[in-house]
């Protein structure tokens, strides 16, 4: 039996609608009829039952839809621990915190991956914390960290460094100042990025210094949203100057305002020091 099939059979019996299922799958009806009809004549009973309503199933197509995850489950394992022996030898792995693919030169990363194939390409971001237990547990040989961490053997270099700025509507009152103080947002609905990423943490911190809560309207995990969310007029956004200015939307300064750091790190006592000292002249040229 074609293992491949387990997975049209499955959508089958979970939409329950051979129309639905077909296009899910980007298959026609009649091919997935066939496909169903072939799964049947090999387990010689029907594990549907036709009617007008749509595909009910029997009791065996109850037994087969069940063994039939068990055994994608297993095959997936089986093909994700072949996939980790094949990538023994690419120890080089790097990771990026939330927020910092946004402000880094990716295409400069990318070639940089390209030529040097001992590293394992991937593009997975993750919280702040995280990238620095990974390098600090050498789970990955070299991180890209919001903020300088403060660590012994790790080896901390800016990369990139960008504004802070409150991205206001065309019509707000801030629309013709240059530069707001922190204090200014005291009665402003703000649009942030959420809880996974560092920079809603020093608004927090930011504000409550300044004696108030933010009224912090949305949470976004993606930094366009907040460029969107304003051009609505939702609610004036704060974030690291990303964004072009427009016709409906402006970055407006903030009064001492740190800047938004991104660091490479990496252990000093890393195999691929070599590798990572490399990989930061790379990307500041």
């Amino acid at each position: 039996m074609n293992t491949r099939n387990f997975k049209c059979f499955q959508i089958v019996y979970e939409e329950r609608n051979l129309q639905v299922a077909a296009s899910k799958l980007f298959l026609s009806p009649q091919g997935l009829s066939k496909i169903i009809k072939s799964i049947e004549d090999e387990c010689g009973t029907p594990l549907f039952i036709r009617t007008k309503e749509g595909f009910v199933p029997t009791e065996s197509g109850k037994l087969f839809y069940e063994k039939s995850k068990i055994i994608i489950r297993d095959i997936n394992d089986m093909f994700s621990a072949i996939e980790a022996v094949n990538d023994k030898d690419k120890r080089f792995k790097m990771g990026f915190a939330a927020g910092t693919l946004r402000a880094l030169d990716i295409h400069k990363i990318h070639s940089f991956m390209r030529d040097n194939p001992q590293i394992l390409a991937s593009w997975y971001e993750c919280d702040n914390d995280r990238v620095l237990k990974q390098v600090i547990n050498d789970e990955i040989s070299f991180g890209f960290l919001v903020g300088k961490p403060n660590v012994n053997n790790v080896i901390s270099k800016l990369v990139r460094s960008v504004e802070m700025v409150v991205y206001v509507h065309k019509g707000h009152r801030f629309w013709n100042v240059e530069e707001i103080d922190i204090s200014d947002l005291k009665d402003e609905a703000i649009i942030s990025m959420n809880e996974k990423y560092h920079i809603f943490h020093d608004i927090l911190n930011a504000c409550h210094l300044n004696g108030f809560m933010p009224n912090i309207v949305a949470r976004v995990s993606e930094g366009y949203s907040i460029y969107q969310l304003v051009r609505d007029k939702v609610g004036i956004g704060i974030s690291p100057r990303f964004f072009d200015d427009c016709d409906d939307v402006k970055a407006i300064r903030i009064k001492d305002a740190y800047t938004w750091d991104v660091y490479g790190i990496y252990r000093s006592d890393t195999l691929d020091y070599e590798l990572c000292e490399k990989m930061i002249q790379d990307i500041e040229k």
